[in-house]
């Protein structure tokens, strides 16, 4: 069982249709979505609980890319998307379109409340749906009853009460929202401010200790807390874990940090196409490894405070390829290349000649295929997991300089990408990518090739660099030894 729901969550009795202005949307969810779903308590319902502005959404994408990375199937179900594209809510909802005291307002947003309910409800009676994100503003305690009643559940509330953090916020919403596209941004952003002040009018924080929930609360300015009540679970006790270590920023702070990922200069391996192994870097790789400090020093984020960290696997390939980077240095057992097993130091050619089988195996499910006395993908991907979580940690810059196939599942990681197409993305040699956090909870970015055939031709070293380097080398060497 994921998650209990509250002990009187079975109970038959609803809120009312409509009655006061307080109940805002809130209003009965059809039958059929009530019986079905009380059937597999195997699902979970995250509710998102809170006023705009306030991290729904980053919390939302970071929880989608958490848990789809893991394997448990997660789908977002936003309440004011269905709002946006039903048939007769109108082209302009300023801010009178929230007011609870417009009847025609109410009635649209519970018919997009409706509409979410009911495809939520049919996505998750497919066998592999294990979570859906219920994202609205769930702002009355009338409200999340009808979804307690409905589901098993787990209510998400966001409260930041910084008024500086929320002036940011409201800012880049501006600039973003669907809702003001077309609208100037003082207007905009006006309209915001009063559409928000109708929310206030009825909104009601969770205080019921019966619920299942996790309040974040003032987490962006670093001074924040959670708040955690009746977390039963394991998928609910890693969610608890994960935004306990995650890096909450405002919009101003997310462009003052950065990602780089890089694959390790080509190798003596790479030369030869062979599988594993730990061999130095190729006289290509060298250039590479000469190149890349001047390209990410010069990347850092104007008034950025924080140093920068250089993370590298214990191979020898990725700690040549980051010698020359002038910042602190961290290798980690868990960044070592996919263990090839049996394998090792072979080429796919040999593979295919001599374990035809085994070459037709990882063929059809390169994902869950494991390599004979080796590792698989989904075995990468469960050992690369306290990486994610120190990245997430992190609040300065970080170089992740590692092998294609630990790249291939962190790139996946932070960009969103289905399990099923990690091991086929592309992580070219010699290429810095780039990713900027965005305040939504997303990665912007950047793919910066490296020339390196053309550097073939540049000046030799100077001798204050050459005898640095052959002195790391030389370290590096006897440490692997």
């Amino acid at each position: 069982m994921i998650v209990a729901a509250s002990d009187d969550s079975e109970e038959e009795s609803e809120p009312s249709e409509r009655g006061t202005a307080n109940s805002g949307s809130d209003a009965r969810v059809p039958r059929k979505v009530r019986r079905r779903n009380r059937v597999d308590r195997q699902k979970l319902i995250i509710i998102l609980v809170g006023l705009p502005g306030r991290g729904k959404t980053f919390l939302c994408n970071k929880l989608m890319c958490y848990l789809n990375w893991l394997g448990h199937d997660t789908r977002h179900f936003n309440v004011g998307q269905y709002r946006r594209v039903q048939k007769g809510a109108g082209e302009v909802q300023d801010a009178s379109f929230f007011d609870p005291s417009n009847e025609a307002g109410l009635k649209a947003r519970h018919q997009a409340l409706m509409a979410a309910l009911e495809d939520m409800d049919t996505w998750l009676g497919e066998e592999s749906a294990q979570v859906a994100i219920f994202d609205a503003t769930n702002s009355t305690e009338q409200r999340r009853q009808v979804l307690v009643s409905a589901y098993a559940y787990l209510f998400i509330e966001s409260i930041c009460n910084d008024p500086d953090v929320l002036q940011q916020n409201y800012r880049y919403k501006m600039m973003y929202s669907p809702d003001y596209k077309s609208t100037e941004a003082d207007k905009a952003l006006n309209d915001f401010r009063e559409r928000i002040e109708k929310y206030e009018e009825v909104y009601e924080t969770i205080t019921d200790r019966n619920l299942h929930y996790i309040k974040l609360i003032d987490m962006v300015t670093g001074r924040g807390y959670m708040d955690v009540n009746r977390i039963s679970g394991y998928i609910p006790g890693k969610m608890v874990f994960f935004l306990m270590q995650v890096h909450f920023h405002s919009a101003g702070v997310a462009r003052m940090r950065k990602i780089w990922l890089t694959r390790h200069g080509e190798s003596e391996y790479n030369q030869r196409a062979l599988l594993g192994g730990d061999s130095s870097i190729s006289p290509s790789g060298q250039i590479y490894a000469r190149l890349l400090p001047d390209v990410i020093v010069d990347r850092i984020p104007l008034g950025a405070t924080m140093p920068v960290s250089v993370w590298t696997s214990t191979l020898r390939r990725t700690i040549q390829t980051a010698e020359l980077l002038p910042f602190p240095k961290l290798r980690w057992k868990a960044l070592d290349e996919i263990q090839a097993g049996i394998f090792d130091g072979w080429t796919y050619e040999e593979i295919a000649e001599k374990q035809p089988e085994e070459y037709a195996a990882r063929k059809r499910d390169k994902l869950r295929y494991r390599y004979p006395s080796g590792e698989s993908y989904m075995d990468v991907i469960q050992r690369l997991e306290p990486v994610i979580i120190e990245i997430e940690r992190e609040r300065e810059c970080v170089v992740v300089v590692a092998h294609q196939a630990i790249l291939r599942a962190l790139y996946g990681y932070f960009m969103k990408i289905p399990l099923s197409d990690v091991p086929r993305l592309e992580i070219p040699l010699h290429t810095l990518i780039e990713l900027v956090p965005t305040p939504d909870g997303r990665m912007a970015e950047e793919r910066i090739p490296f020339n390196v055939r053309k550097s073939m031709e540049m000046p030799a070293r100077t001798p204050m660099e050459k005898q640095f380097s052959e002195m790391i080398t030389l370290s590096v060497n006897r440490e692997l030894a």
